[in-house]
């Protein structure tokens, strides 16, 4: 009789899982239509961007056939322990100049390790390898290109002037960006050391801005492609630089272009170990980030 009872309950749930079963079933959502996903039709899409960066690749709102292009943007002069007036001279690579103990961190805008905020130029471009991995500044010369020349405005390269002046001196900076007004340092000198120059007839590869896309398929482009080193500027751009940080507003002529010279896109580079901050004689500085500023101006020389 046991047997008989278990073998029943045995069978009644095999019953029971059988009704439970669910019948087959193959409609789905169908590709295209919006009333059978009542919504948008499938299939449906989305898009991902990705990207890595290398280097300073923000340019200025300037436009023309002469323009300053680039300056360097930040110098870094790194985070120290203290001001040795033995070891005054500082480098944009964030080193101390001959005692690398009292180097702290390499950037003066992040103390937690971060790199040194001085960019340097990354070229594949084989015209300018003299200025690669350099701190850099650049002129374009595009105009062989005018289309509104006259007795004034020719279309001819060169007579142009590239300047830097200090507009004020070293003062700390709170960290909403205030500038102090006794926490100062006044007259210490800023060099750029062993400038270098490179000239490309590949002003797009370098600038990656629209309004030069154009120049390289261009007669005057193709014309420039094929006579670069031609209207190099023959030398006459200072080897060294250097200014005074304070509010005196003197400009210090860094290069002269003359009738002819730099059409295409000219360099102007520096390593980062080549330019120099020198604090003056007598100097105190507290713990504090101090920021100078400077203005670089591109000017005709044409009257």
């Amino acid at each position: 009789m046991k047997f008989a009872k278990m073998t029943s309950t045995v069978l009644a749930s095999a019953a029971v899982l059988m009704m439970a079963a669910p019948s087959a079933t193959f409609a789905a959502t169908l590709n295209g239509g919006v009333d059978d996903n009542d919504g948008t039709a499938l299939p449906q899409n989305d898009r991902t961007k990705m990207g890595i960066s290398f280097g300073d690749n923000s340019h200025n709102a300037n436009t023309g056939y002469l323009r300053l292009q680039m300056v360097p943007h930040v110098l870094d002069f790194g985070n120290h322990n203290l001001l040795d007036t033995a070891y005054p001279v500082f480098s944009a690579n964030g080193q101390n100049d001959g005692k690398a103990d009292n180097n702290r961190q390499a950037s003066y805008a992040d103390q937690s390790g971060a790199t040194n905020l001085t960019a340097t130029l990354n070229t594949k471009d084989s015209e300018l390898a003299a200025v690669k991995g350099t701190a850099w500044a650049t002129v374009v010369d595009k105009q062989v290109a005018r289309t509104n020349a006259d007795a004034n405005n020719t279309a001819a390269s060169g007579k142009w002037t590239l300047s830097v002046k200090a507009d004020n001196g070293l003062a700390a900076v709170s960290t909403d960006g205030n500038r102090s007004t006794t926490d100062t340092i006044d007259d210490a000198h800023l060099s750029f050391n062993h400038t270098a120059y490179a000239q490309t007839a590949d002003i797009f590869g370098l600038t990656g801005e629209g309004q030069d896309a154009d120049w390289a398929t261009s007669n005057k482009g193709t014309e420039t492609a094929t006579k670069i080193g031609q209207g190099a500027i023959a030398g006459s751009f200072k080897d060294n630089v250097g200014l005074t940080l304070n509010n005196q507003n003197k400009d210090v002529n860094i290069v002269t272009a003359e009738d002819g010279e730099g059409q295409g896109a000219n360099v102007f580079g520096w390593t980062p170990s080549n330019i120099k901050l020198t604090m003056p004689t007598g100097a105190a500085v507290s713990n504090a980030t101090y920021q100078a500023n400077l203005t670089w101006t591109l000017a005709s020389t044409a009257v």
